[in-house]
C-alpha cells in the first residue's frame, strides 16, 4: 500500500485536497471515482520498498534525462510534442509507449529530452502532469491542470488535440504581432543610420569646406555638428549615464505598485492600448473557452485564466469577475462592469449563459476576435508606417536641403573671389 497526495473536483466544482492509501494509481482513480469526484492530479507521496532502490540506482547511475529549467521548449517546440503526444494517444497507444517513442524518434533534443524524462517517470508511476510539471517550465499550470483532468476523465487524447488548437492560436497571435512590426522597426534602425552617417561623417567634412572658404554654415548645420562633437567627447558618460538609468528604472519596476500602474497605463496608449486589449480579449475567450469545453466548472476556469494572464491590471479586474461569479453574479455583468472586454464578447456570453451553451458562444466569439484583431494589426500597420516614412522623409529632406545649401554658397563663396 502506499500513500497519495490527490486533488479532485466535487460535482459543485469545488476543490478539495487530502490524502489516500491505496494500493495503485488506479485503484485510488477508482475509488475517487466512485464518490463523485473528479481528480484532478494524485501523486505518490510514501513510495513503497520495491520503488526506492529502483529511484536510488537511477540517481547512481546518473540518468541523462534530466528535468528542470534548461529543457525550456519554445512555442514550435512545444505544439509539435503536444501534437505527437496526441496522435499516438488518440491511435490508441499506451502512455509511456509514446512518450518512449517520441524520445526515441525526435529531431529535437529538447523535445526527447522532454519526452525520455517524461517516460521515466511515468513508468515510475506518476501522473504525467507531475512529469511534465517537472520535466520543463513550458509546462504551465493550465496545460498540467488540463492534462490531469484528461487522465482522471480518460479523455487525454482528445484534450491535447484542443490544446494544440490553443497553442498554434496563441502563437499565430503572436506571430502577427511580430510581422506587423518588422516593417517598422527596419525604418527606424535605417533613419538611425542615416543620421548618423550625416552627423558624424558628411556634415564635419561639409564644415571644414566652408570654412576653407570663410564661409560658416546654416543654424541647423551647427547645431547638429555640435550635437556630434558632444556625442563623440562624452559618449562614455552617456553610456553610464544610459546604464545607471537602466539599473534604477529595473529597481523601480521590481515594485508591484509600479508594475500595476505601468500595465494599466499601456491600455490607454493610443494604438497599441486597442491592440493589447483585443489580444487580450482573444486569449481570454480562447483559454476560457477550451477549459469549459474539458468540462472544467467556470469558477475553476476563470482562476485558471487570471493565472495565465500577463497584465496585472486586467489580472485584477479577472480576480474580480470570479469572486462575483463565484458569489452567484452572472459573467456577462461582471465582464461588463470590468471595463476591459468588447461588448460584442459581452453580448455573446450573456446569449451562451442564456441558452445554456458557454462554451459554445465562447468559441464563436473567439474567431470573430481573432479576426477582429487581424484587422487591428492592420489598422495599426497602416498607421505607424505611413507616419515613420514621413518622419524618415522629412530627416533625410531636411540633411539633402543642408547639403545642398551648403555647397551652394561654398560655390558662390569661390566665384566671387
Amino acid at each position: 500500500m502506499s500513500i497519495y497526495q490527490y486533488r479532485a473536483l466535487k460535482p459543485s466544482g469545488e476543490v478539495i485536497e487530502g490524502q489516500l492509501d491505496a494500493g495503485s494509481r488506479g485503484e485510488l482513480l477508482k475509488g475517487l471515482g466512485s464518490k463523485g469526484l473528479k481528480v484532478l492530479s494524485a501523486e505518490e507521496v510514501t513510495a513503497t520498498v520495491k520503488k526506492q532502490p529502483k529511484l536510488a540506482k537511477k540517481e547512481k547511475t546518473g540518468s541523462s534525462d534530466q528535468g528542470g529549467a534548461e529543457n525550456r521548449l519554445n512555442s514550435r517546440q512545444l505544439i509539435q510534442f503536444t501534437e505527437e503526444l496526441s496522435d499516438l494517444i488518440s491511435a490508441g497507444v499506451q502512455l509511456d509507449t509514446a512518450l518512449n517513442s517520441i524520445g526515441s524518434r525526435s529531431e529535437s533534443k529538447q523535445i526527447a529530452l522532454v519526452a525520455n524524462y517524461s517516460y521515466e517517470r511515468v513508468r515510475d508511476g506518476v501522473p504525467l502532469a507531475t512529469a511534465l510539471r517537472q520535466a520543463s517550465p513550458s509546462f504551465n499550470e493550465l496545460y498540467c491542470n488540463l492534462v490531469s483532468a484528461g487522465e482522471a476523465s480518460g479523455s487525454l487524447g482528445e484534450i491535447l488535440n484542443r490544446q494544440v488548437g490553443y497553442l498554434t492560436t496563441l502563437a499565430d497571435l503572436k506571430g502577427k504581432l511580430a510581422t506587423a512590426l518588422i516593417y517598422p522597426a527596419f525604418l527606424v534602425v535605417s533613419g538611425i543610420g542615416v543620421g548618423a552617417m550625416f552627423i558624424f561623417f558628411l556634415l564635419p567634412k561639409l564644415q571644414r569646406l566652408v570654412e576653407s572658404t570663410g564661409g560658416e554654415l546654416p543654424i541647423i548645420a551647427r547645431l547638429m555638428v555640435g550635437t556630434g562633437d558632444f556625442l563623440r567627447d562624452y559618449w562614455i558618460v552617456l553610456i553610464a549615464l544610459l546604464a545607471l538609468l537602466l539599473i534604477a528604472g529595473t529597481i523601480l519596476f521590481q515594485r508591484p505598485s509600479v508594475k500595476y500602474w505601468w500595465d494599466e497605463v499601456k491600455l490607454r496608449i493610443p494604438l497599441l492600448g486597442k491592440l493589447l486589449l483585443t489580444r487580450f480579449n482573444v486569449q481570454f475567450v480562447e483559454t476560457l473557452s477550451n477549459l469549459l469545453t474539458n468540462g472544467l466548472p467556470l469558477v475553476k476556469a476563470l482562476e485558471l485564466v487570471e493565472g495565465t494572464t500577463p497584465n496585472r491590471y486586467i489580472r485584477d479586474q479577472i480576480l474580480g469577475i470570479t469572486d462575483k461569479v463565484s458569489e452567484g453574479a452572472l459573467l456577462n455583468r461582471s465582464m461588463e462592469k470590468a471595463g476591459v472586454f468588447e461588448p460584442g464578447l459581452v453580448d455573446m456570453v450573456r446569449i451562451g449563459e442564456d441558452t445554456g451553451q458557454l462554451a459554445s458562444s465562447m468559441s464563436k466569439a473567439g474567431l470573430r476576435l481573432d479576426r477582429e484583431f487581424s484587422r487591428s494589426i492592420e489598422r495599426v500597420a497602416s498607421v505607424i508606417q505611413p507616419a515613420i516614412i514621413l518622419v524618415m522623409s522629412v530627416l533625410v529632406g531636411t540633411m539633402a536641403y543642408m547639403m545642398i545649401s551648403v555647397i551652394y554658397e561654398t560655390i558662390s563663396v569661390l566665384r566671387n573671389r
